[in-house]
């Protein structure tokens, strides 16, 4: 998880972010994300709006998955 924020923050210029309160059930939460970025290869300006839906084991994240605003 940590290598792919890694990755994503170095690939974009971030302008705005927002995350929400997680919301938590059983072994898993829910992040809402909106973000106003600019990749930094393609100089695309765009505004995402994603959830990321994470599963927790002992006490650790080991699944993540973004499921993007369907428009």
């Amino acid at each position: 998880v940590r290598g792919k924020i890694d990755w994503w923050v170095n690939a974009m210029e971030i302008h705005s972010f927002k995350a929400s309160e997680p919301f938590v059930a059983h072994d898993r939460f829910v992040v809402q994300y909106d973000a106003d970025v600019t990749d930094k290869s393609s100089k695309q300006r765009r505004q995402m709006s994603e959830v990321g839906v994470y599963t927790v084991k002992d006490g650790k994240i080991v699944r993540e998955e973004f499921l993007p605003r369907a428009d």
